[in-house]
């Protein structure tokens, strides 16, 4: 049995160190109708490979078409069981998986047991993934304006990733605001290996349809990768948050709450490419006895052209002890928007 492949550190400081500033584009991807297809690996992940090519710019090549890699770069390779390999990647044998060599040890990898694969020279900015929608609607019978904006932004290595997201919403009728809410959140993971990981979080949070005019919160908690392949992810966490809550009218308080949660994501990338995606995140409160929060979401996006989809989402969040009156509230609703992936 081939052991796995371990870069000493040395080696790899070596690597960053003489990594050019401009990779040159000498990769080789052999596709299974025989192309042949010359350019820089930028990223591989979510069922498709990228590749930046000197006369076609940035091609997406789905990961099932290919027949073989090669590249002469150094390469961080993570599998689906959360393990990961760095080397260079000879021609593909037998073809349809990695070929990985790292010195005199040499590993291959099926192409399906690849979760992530990034050159370990990419730039702070080449490793963030993200999203940004957004939508407006008028009715001038009624001067209904409605507005949304969301965005959500990954940034990933081999110990950590930070996840961020941000979303607003605000519905205006006859110069009366009817609705007007909005969340932003960081959260950093910290891979403990067999997919579990440790975390800590950030947010910011005002609904005024649930009486809320500000939440300030932070907590900390552990999680597991249940479901980690190429297509999808499935993972629940656990935790503890402390807030302080200013509501709509009266005194600001402090609250302790536990959180209990997961967040899901399925992507096909055949085209139109859909991306499907959930979360949901219960707080039964620790110093309010009785008190529960929810906050749930999901979304559909669909391709349109390159790198720009449609949006169908709908948001969840409920109170059983609304921060103003005290009493059990709810606040729910569909949006469509047009969003661009980055």
């Amino acid at each position: 049995m081939k052991r796995p492949l371990r870069a000493s550190v040395s080696t790899l400081f070596f690597l960053l160190l003489s990594a050019p500033a401009f990779a040159q584009k000498t990769d080789v991807i052999v596709l299974l109708n025989g192309d042949r297809l010359t350019g820089e690996i930028k990223s591989y992940s979510q069922g498709r490979l990228t590749l930046d090519t000197s006369h076609s710019g940035w091609v997406n090549i789905k990961w099932n078409n290919i027949l073989s890699v090669q590249s002469d770069k150094m390469f961080d390779l993570e599998t689906i069981d959360g393990v990961h390999h760095y080397g260079t990647l000879a021609v593909s044998d037998p073809p349809g998986r990695l070929t990985i060599v790292s010195g005199p040890q040499t590993l291959t990898v099926g192409f399906f047991e690849v979760f992530d694969l990034a050159p370990v020279y990419q730039r702070f900015w080449s490793r963030w993934d993200g999203s940004l929608d957004v939508g407006f609607n008028y009715t001038h019978s009624s001067q209904l304006v409605q507005f949304n904006v969301s965005a959500d932004a990954t940034y990933r290595r081999r110990t950590h990733q930070i996840l961020s997201s941000l979303s607003s919403f605000f519905s205006k009728q006859e110069d009366v605001t009817a609705a007007e809410r909005g969340a932003f959140s960081t959260i950093y993971d910290r891979f403990l290996g067999k997919r579990w990981i440790a975390e800590g979080g950030f947010g910011l949070d005002r609904n005024i349809q649930l009486g809320l005019k500000m939440r300030v919160s932070a907590g900390l908690g552990a999680g597991r990768y249940l479901v980690q392949a190429n297509q999808k992810e499935l993972v629940v966490f656990a935790g503890f948050v402390g807030n302080r809550e200013q509501p709509v009218e009266g005194n600001g308080k402090y609250n302790t709450e536990a959180r209990v949660g997961g967040r899901y994501s399925y992507f096909m990338y055949d085209f139109p490419k859909v991306t499907v995606s959930a979360s949901v995140e219960v707080f039964p409160s620790l110093t309010e006895g009785g008190r529960v929060r929810l906050e749930a979401a999901a979304s559909a996006k669909r391709e349109i052209i390159s790198d720009f989809y449609l949006s169908l989402s709908i948001y969840d969040s409920f109170d059983s002890r609304d921060p103003t009156t005290g009493q059990s509230k709810n606040d729910w609703g569909p949006t469509l928007s047009i969003g661009w992936k980055f």
